[in-house]
């Protein structure tokens, strides 16, 4: 696939410079001009229209960015029941420039996979599958919430870091008897930072956060009922590692311990789901219960506006849900 894409960006807003110059920036509760527009540290940083960063003067950015991202994919039957594959794929997202920083840009994001694997069909209605892969990120695009030096106001900068992982999935179905069914699936990554600058100095070598670990196993079974239709369940339990730490999750808090909650800890969730269908399948009556263990973790702590705004925050896990739900198909 090929992608094109072309940016610009205009610093020099006539809304706000009206507001500036009528002085109506201390009655709406603003002070942009103490703040926002205090370009005198970017003194002399060159724009793309033949001008410097200074007061007064319209500083034009303008890009472009370009890419071919290509697919690629070979398998080879070694048996009627057994496939080896490889693939290659190439992404890309391209670059920008930071609005609220003048004269700051950042570069396309590049993310380059390989994948080799064995799909199998083992006899006695059991399947296998499983495959090692990597990845590549040049550029990865993330948010950052940023207090610049000299200034009391927050900006949202975009930052850009290098990871590399690899990993494997396996994946095992089997049917035993007539109706039963059972699965069993699992993912091991290892996913570090080749470089990521942060307040707290450069993190390669250090994990991103992704657990090495994560799994679900389920069984589900059909009763067929004859006139008066078919009788289905399910059970899925699905497992997350303990999540990882490094520098700056430690330093945020996102991988705090505390004595009431460890926002990193490893994560169990069990569903379970029962229904009837009528024998041509028009009406389905079903029961459901989500989280049936009602296992409830302190998750996406984000301190993203922590240090700026003094406002941690974090989520929490659904906790034990029930339903009931009807369908007709016409």
């Amino acid at each position: 696939m090929a992608e094109r894409s072309t940016h610009r960006a205009v610093l020099n807003d006539p809304t706000i410079n009206f507001v500036l110059n009528d002085n109506m920036g201390p009655a709406l509760g603003y002070l942009y001009a103490d703040y926002i527009f205090d370009l005198s540290a970017l003194a002399g940083v060159p724009c793309d229209n033949g001008v410097t960063v200074q007061e007064g003067v319209t500083c034009k950015l303008s890009d472009s960015w370009e890419d071919l991202s290509p697919r690629f994919v070979a398998d080879y039957h070694l048996t009627d029941s057994a496939m080896v594959f490889f693939s290659y794929a190439k992404g890309y997202k391209a670059g920008g420039f930071n609005s609220v920083e003048v004269a700051s840009r950042f570069d396309n994001e590049d993310v380059q996979n390989f994948e080799i694997g064995l799909k199998s069909d083992l006899g006695a209605n059991a399947r296998l599958n499983i495959s090692a892969f990597t990845y590549d990120y040049d550029g990865k695009q993330s948010i950052r919430l940023v207090v610049p030096a000299g200034s009391s106001v927050p900006q949202y900068l975009v930052e850009t870091s290098d990871d590399t992982a690899w990993g494997l999935d396996m994946q095992l179905d089997v049917q035993p008897i007539e109706g039963l069914n059972l699965f069993a699936n699992a993912q091991y990554i290892d996913a570090t930072y080749n470089r990521k600058i942060t307040d707290a100095g450069d993190l390669a070598g250090q994990p991103t956060g992704e657990p090495l670990w994560s799994a679900s196993v389920g069984a589900s079974y059909r009763q067929d009922l004859g006139d008066a239709g078919s009788l289905d369940m399910q059970v899925v339990h699905a497992y997350r590692g303990e999540g990882r730490c490094n520098t700056t999750s430690t330093g945020q808090g996102s991988c705090l311990k505390t004595p009431w909650f460890d926002p990193s800890e490893a994560q169990n969730r069990t569903d379970a789901r029962l229904y009837w269908r009528t024998a041509n399948q028009r009406y389905q009556l079903g029961v459901y219960v989500n989280n049936l263990f009602d296992n409830q973790y302190v998750t996406g702590v984000n301190n993203i506006t922590a240090t700026t705004l003094g406002t941690p925050f974090v989520g929490l896990t659904e906790p034990r849900m029930w339903g009931v739900d009807l369908t007709y198909a016409y």
